[in-house]
């Protein structure tokens, strides 16, 4: 449970945002309420008794808005947040709920509401605000707002190792929402017409009315002028000055009720949220200001909670509670909420634009990974996708390179200023890269080859990109291994795999995949791990990301899916097909009973859709040879194929000597035949149980797992993404402990690494990713310290073993 109060949805109140934007007031009890129904949205379950008792026990001692912000706010950060000295740590036994709790609420605010009562700020001259920020704010809040929990063996750890290893990062979706909101108020017209450009997705559009009420960008855009607007009343009425009564006087005095106060704010016109200084940085160092507008933006939540608490300031409490409103709206749409499961809903927030701006250098989000106190990483792998010139390539690295240069001149200054001296590099953080290629849909159809523009389009990149490194030593010496991203609903393995080999020849020596992180069946992730591997052609070494689809629980997927369910008809044929091959292949005898009901509905649905009866070895041999360039693949001859814009003298050798025997050829042109599509893609309804129950799904887990181990191909996992995307409510069902479980029955389990993936979207880091793992060890699966240490460390030790830096 992330908490029992129901002020956690605060900042995901539609109805009160909307309130206020209509210039509408918003009441104690419509937001009582409001509370009560977000919660109850959580699980419809529960009968109304029920939450009636946890709105009366959050609202205990709460009796208006003003005291809902500041009381409210405070009691649920004193929950899971705890004092050593003047530096806030997260307690050990709340982390993964804090995990939860930071899609709801910001840690920005969160620790903001901590510091106000439990290190209460005295005055508001500029030499009070300037001591606070320096004794108490910037300690906590300097290059990111996400607190760590204190972990005595895993602060030593990471001291002795200068830091973890990272090597599933992407650098696009980084940036927190904290950083991001600066931005935002910095630059309204900059977000909006990315979000505008976005918005013709349909994606995104679904995003927006999934989280808000607002149907077009051009409202965004009003909300965070409003917020502009806003952030300048609350200084005015903090710092009175003459001319500040006087606008506060022409703003709110004239209105005759609270609603009129909202309808001014809203309608006014003047020029008050024009100005993109935080106008709470007028008492502080310039220098400050610039460098750290998070810790501002936390003086300003803590000058607002301590005016909140002096008297009775409703009109206030609303202007701040509006602006809250905003916020919560912009982190939504940043950050993966607790409700949005599967990938499709993480895609949103990668389309939507919103972190465009601040993303375009690299300086602030290296410092944010870091951490306060710089000492997070040893090591990072992280993904960049190639861009379509080579101009644009070397502006991408230049950016990078900028980027982490101000990261390590940041570090070496920090540690001068402890007295401490990094005396080799080998002691400093690294940075190595990773090239993804994007899946994407096959929006450009062709007659006779599936994704033919895609593969067009990769085989340029590729091209590009092995001349990049090829003629610029230095500015690509940071280029360690090459990736395939994004939705696995858009794009198979097997479009990837003449990329992939074509780049090893070109001499690159590392490569991983994404695959097996989401799925319509269980079935499917596996086929996709597989295929990854097996297509592509990964060695020792290599990596696959997520692989979601090994280590999930067959019967909590069975559960969450129903007893039926729906999948195309010619994924559900490959899947059986992958599943007669590897039950053959890995010779598991316990499956070998399933055979000829498994054979019985290959051939049903086989003879549906390519019209024509094959055997099992023909259609096995036909799925096996899509690796092969299907362009270069059904060329008649050499000459013909030298005319394809793919063509390479090794791929087209390599399909000459597979000797692809022609029944098998004549299925592999019908499965990409423009006229089998409709067949193909036929939506049927199966049995979620269908041939394979549970066990038996658990069985083919074992053999991928097997095969992988064989092979030593290395999994990441992401812990934060994997809960937030797959099959979980929260991390107790996390399919990292089924591994390790397995592991210890005897099970041959691949080397498993640890990454973070997109830490602004899922709101971590390196360090609390291992901390979250550390954190259920030692609550919920009830191991001592030293034994969840151990995990720790070796997770940590098979990230300096696999990385791609050799």
């Amino acid at each position: 449970m992330i908490t029992l109060s129901i002020i956690k949805h605060l900042l995901s109140d539609n109805e009160s945002l909307m309130n206020y934007f209509q210039g509408e007031t918003v009441s104690f009890e419509d937001l009582k309420r409001r509370m009560l129904l977000k919660e109850r949205g959580e699980n419809r379950f529960m009968p109304d008794h029920h939450y009636r008792l946890v709105q009366e026990k959050t609202f205990k001692g709460i009796s208006n808005i003003s005291e809902t912000l500041r009381i409210g706010l405070y009691r649920i950060a004193k929950e899971h947040l705890e004092f050593r000295q003047d530096k806030i740590f997260v307690k050990q036994l709340k982390l993964n709920a804090w995990q939860q709790l930071i899609a709801y609420i910001p840690p920005l605010l969160l620790q903001s509401a901590f510091l106000a009562v439990e290190r209460p700020l005295l005055g508001t001259h500029p030499q009070a605000l300037s001591n606070y920020l320096k004794n108490y704010i910037l300690p906590n809040i300097k290059h990111t707002a996400l607190p760590h929990p204190f972990i005595p063996q895993l602060e030593q750890y990471v001291a002795s190792q200068g830091g973890l290893n990272d090597l599933h990062m992407h650098l696009n979706g980084s940036t927190e929402t904290d950083i991001a909101w600066q931005d935002f108020l910095e630059s309204p017209d900059k977000i909006y017409k990315e979000l505008e450009l976005a918005f013709k997705q349909p994606k995104v559009k679904e995003q927006l009315e999934q989280e808000s009420y607002l149907f077009n960008p051009l409202k965004f855009r009003e909300l965070l002028y409003i917020a502009r607007k806003i952030r300048a009343e609350l200084f005015k009425f903090i710092y009175p000055t003459e001319d500040n009564l006087h606008d506060i006087s022409r703003h709110f005095l004239p209105a005759t009720n609270k609603s009129e106060l909202f309808k001014n704010l809203v309608n006014d016109t003047s020029d008050s949220g024009n100005n993109y200084e935080n106008p709470f940085s007028q008492h502080l160092h310039p220098t400050l200001c610039i460098e750290h507008p998070i810790a501002i933006e936390s003086l300003m939540y803590i000058l607002s909670f301590n005016y909140l608490a002096s008297q009775e300031r409703e009109p206030f409490a609303g202007l701040f509670h509006f602006y809250l409103m905003i916020l919560g709206l912009a982190n939504r749409l940043l950050v993966q909420q607790t409700h949005q499961y599967g990938f499709e809903q993480f895609q949103k927030h990668t389309l939507n634009g919103l972190r465009e701006n601040s993303e375009k250098k690299y300086s602030k989000r290296f410092l944010q990974l870091h951490g306060n106190e710089l000492k997070y990483i040893s090591y990072i792998e992280a993904r960049v996708s190639p861009k379509d010139t080579t101009e644009k390539n070397l502006s991408l690295l230049k950016d990078i390179e900028d980027g982490w240069s101000h990261l390590l001149a940041s570090y070496n200054s920090g540690k001068s200023l402890n007295n401490e001296v990094t005396k080799d590099d080998s002691k400093l953080p690294q940075l190595r890269l990773i090239f993804h290629f994007i899946k994407r849909g096959d929006n450009q159809p062709d007659k006779y080859i599936k994704y033919r523009s895609l593969r067009i389009d990769l085989w340029k990149r590729a091209s590009l990109l092995a001349l990049l490194i090829k003629n610029y030593p230095s500015q690509t010496k940071r280029i360690v291994g090459i990736d395939a991203a994004a939705s696995e609903f858009d794009t198979p393995p097997e479009v990837f795999a003449p990329v992939f080999r074509f780049m090893k020849r070109s001499g690159i020596k590392h490569f991983t995949h994404h695959a097996g992180e989401d799925f319509h069946h269980i079935l499917s992730g596996l086929r996709a791990v597989y295929e990854a591997v097996v297509f592509t052609g990964l060695c020792t070494g290599d990596r696959i990301g997520h692989a979601t689809a090994t280590g999930l629980s067959a019967r909590q997927w069975m559960d969450a899916m129903g007893r039926e369910m729906l999948i195309r008809q010619g994924e559900w044929l490959d899947n059986l097909i992958f599943s007669h091959h590897i039950i053959i292949s890995e010779n598991i005898e316990s499956l070998q009973s399933q055979l000829p009901v498994l054979i019985g509905e290959i051939h049903k649905l086989s003879s549906v859709i390519y019209d024509d009866h094959y055997t099992i070895n023909v259609l096995k041999d036909a799925w096996l040879m899509r690796k092969y360039c299907p362009i270069l693949l059904f060329s008649e001859n050499k000459s013909e194929a030298r005319l394809q814009h793919v063509f390479n003298e090794e791929e087209w050798n390599d399909i000459q000597n597979e000797q692809i025997n022609q029944p098998s050829r004549i299925v592999m042109e019908k499965y990409h035949y423009h006229k089998t599509k409709a067949a193909y893609e036929e939506i049927i309804t199966i049995k979620t149980g269908s041939i394979f129950g549970a066990d038996e799904l658990w069985q083919l887990q074992i053999a991928v797992l097997k095969l992988m181990h064989q092979r030593e191909i290395v999994i990441e996992t992401l812990p934060t993404s994997n809960v937030r995307i797959g099959h979980h409510r929260d991390y107790d069902t996390y399919h990292l402990w089924n591994w390790l479980q397995w592991e210890r029955d005897g099970h041959s389990i691949p080397p498993i690494v640890v990454g973070t993936d997109d830490t602004g979207i899922f709101g971590t880091n390196i360090y609390n990713e291992y901390a979250n793992i550390y954190c259920h060890l030692i609550t919920t699966a009830k191991e001592t310290h030293n034994n969840a240490m151990k995990i720790i460390e070796h997770l940590d030790r098979n990230g300096k073993i696999y990385r791609f830096d050799y």
